[in-house]
């Protein structure tokens, strides 16, 4: 297959999808979406479904394939993007710089204000796999402490010993099965078949600063603490994604229907006497807004991500209730909490140029020209390996700033590359472009614990229009997120004064040998500051007496029935790390969470079946 595509990868590569505008978009749908008082009726779908996953992303593409493993199951996955974990830009891992902002991506950005003045790019997934096709597909879990927090937090049963068998089922471990990893998973893990000088350099001055080496850091037997290789989630030098896996094998099952470009506009709620109850689903799809109904035993599953799983909540007068009435939406189940506590790991970079020409545009480029080096494109069609196979920051560490955190605050990612803008998202774009970056090496800082939280609020009560993100960085009272990625850029400074990058070691770009000060520090920092991709948070699991959690435990709406959120936004923190391997660990353990309640009541049903047909032996259970 890959020799097949050989020439289509050639002629296309550097060329970028462009997504449908949002101008045509609304010339497409606007007349459709009159959802209150409007003539416009949807089409109402002839069958009823046991369950109607909304969103066909990391978390969707999970309880689609573990769902419909029951064939007795009916299951609808509505997915607002394409089918696009095939594409060569996803497969690819160093085409990763092709997907930002292209048809595969929603395009979200922050509002400007507060203590970061410019808007910040979010990279979200608009495909099937969502954000497992676009992310630097590290595999981390964070730590053991970190679940002891979301536990302290009410959401009893996601302690450590809870979750970690669900990592093991999700993952194909190529080190091998051991107490922390499995081998029968859907998800390959291992290390990138490629290894760039820079990063070698990298690993002696960090031996040099007296850290420790590890070899693995999801093996919660040893510290986080320390530096080495992150491990990925990629096969055979490809991408792997939760489409190309678990969803791939559950297309094959007659009881799983999924629909492509199919965006939701609307839960369908009914009130109860005792809150209110999901009875379907409103999408658009092929330019008619369609009505989808569950079974009286089914649920929906909202899976649609950070930002969107308390969009569509809102809009479907679930949140807090002064934000729904200024906007006019009708308030069926107040809950404050909806689109409160959003997180994302914050990061900065400090970048050199290097006096040799060690950098990954070297391999990839040829001859410092925009066109892809026949070499490298050759190692990977044919042999699933080289620079292609990279993302370039599948090397770096876990660090503390301070002696008094008891987990580390700091992740330090290096890149064998210099930097083009003091924004890393923005470098990205601009290698996108065709423009090359000079020889040199970056440090990206991530606060990876920070205390900061944004928010999702509605902009109007238009579906089709982005949800509003603010304060999302630095919006921590005490400033300490400010102060970790303040002490990460002299970290990072200090590492690159070691020996083992006296040969290599060339100007400062960024921020700058001027920038000395504390204070000049943390200017750059706000100036600068860019996402890492990880937002969580935003539906948040808790205790009944938490007034801002969204979910109980089991990741039910409180207060309405038959619905559940089953994504990132359900965590009660961010972890120590990516959220790619927590967000599909969470849909494992959803799925039987989901599937077991059906079990009790299936038991239930049986017995009450049995004592009619036998009143004399009936007994109370």
């Amino acid at each position: 297959m890959k020799g097949r595509l050989f020439f289509v990868f050639i002629c296309s590569i550097s060329a970028l999808a462009h997504p449908l505008s949002a101008l045509s978009m609304r010339a497409r749908l606007g007349s459709l979406l009159r959802l209150r008082g409007g003539a416009e009726q949807p089409i109402a779908d002839e069958e009823r479904w046991d369950y109607i996953i909304l969103g066909g992303g990391a978390a969707g593409c999970v309880l689609a394939n573990r769902l419909t493993a029951d064939p007795s199951l009916r299951v609808l996955l509505l997915e607002a993007g394409i089918d696009g974990h095939q594409d060569l830009r996803v497969r690819i891992p160093a085409s990763l710089i092709k997907v930002l902002r292209s048809n595969l991506d929603w395009n979200y950005e922050t509002e400007p204000g507060g203590k970061v003045e410019h808007p910040v790019y979010l990279c979200r997934g608009k495909t099937l796999g969502g954000s497992t096709c676009t992310n630097v597909m590290l595999y981390q879990r964070g730590t053991p402490a970190d679940y002891k927090s979301w536990e302290l937090a009410g959401a009893s049963g996601w302690g450590p010993s809870d979750v970690l068998p669900y990592y093991r089922r999700a993952e194909c471990n190529s080190g091998g099965e051991s107490k922390y990893h499995g081998v029968d998973g859907p998800i390959t893990v291992g290390e990138v078949p490629y290894a760039n000088p820079l990063s070698d350099i990298f690993f002696k001055a960090m031996g040099e600063q007296g850290y420790r080496q590890s070899h693995d850091f999801n093996d919660w037997s040893t510290p986080q603490e320390g530096f080495g290789k992150f491990k990925v989630t990629q096969a055979h030098g490809e991408r792997v994604s939760t489409a190309g896996t678990y969803l791939e094998l559950a297309k094959k099952r007659a009881n799983l229907c999924v629909r492509t470009s199919a965006q939701v506009t609307k839960l369908l709620l009914k009130q109860t006497a005792d809150g209110a109850r999901a009875a379907g689903v409103v999408y658009s799809l092929d330019g008619k807004l369609r009505a989808a109904s569950i079974a009286s035993d089914g649920e929906v599953l909202l899976c649609a991500g950070a930002i969107q799983s308390p969009q569509l909540l809102m809009l479907s007068g679930v949140g807090p209730r002064e934000h729904l009435e200024e906007l006019g939406i009708p308030v069926v189940k107040e809950l404050e909490g909806v689109g409160e506590g959003l997180q994302d790991h914050p990061a900065v970079l400090v970048s050199y140029s290097a006096t040799k020409p060690l950098s990954l545009t070297n391999e990839i480029r040829l001859g410092g020209t925009s066109l892809p080096n026949p070499v490298s494109l050759f190692n990977w069609f044919v042999r699933g390996k080289g620079v292609l196979t990279t993302v370039a920051c599948e090397q770096g560490g876990f660090l503390h700033t301070r002696a008094d955190r008891t987990q580390p605050d700091l992740q330090l990612r290096f890149l064998p590359e210099a930097a083009m803008s003091p924004d890393g998202m923005n470098t990205l774009e601009k290698v996108a472009s065709g423009k090359a970056a000079r020889p040199g090496f970056t440090f990206q800082l991530l606060a990876c614990r920070p205390q900061s939280r944004g928010r999702v609020r509605l902009r109007d009560a238009n579906p089709l229009s982005k949800p509003i993100v603010e304060g999302l960085y630095l919006s921590a009272p005490d400033t300490a997120d400010l102060a970790t990625l303040r002490e990460g850029v002299k970290l990072a400074r200090k590492i690159c004064k070691a020996r083992a990058f006296d040969d290599v070691r060339g100007e400062e770009i960024f921020p700058g040998s001027a920038i000395r000060s504390d204070e000049e520090i943390e200017q750059y920092v706000r100036s600068s500051i860019h996402s890492a991709n990880a937002l969580t948070s935003s539906c948040r699991m808790g205790s009944a007496s938490d007034p801002l959690a969204v979910l109980d435990s089991e990741l039910k709406v409180r207060g309405v029935e038959s619905l559940r959120v089953v994504d990132a936004s359900a965590m009660p923190q961010i972890i120590g790390g990516q959220t790619g391997a927590p967000t599909i660990m969470l849909a494992e353990k959803a799925a039987d969470l989901i599937l077991h309640q059906r079990e009790r009541k299936r038991s239930v049903a049986d017995r009450h079946m049995f004592a009619e047909a036998n009143p004399a032996q009936a007994v109370t259970p």
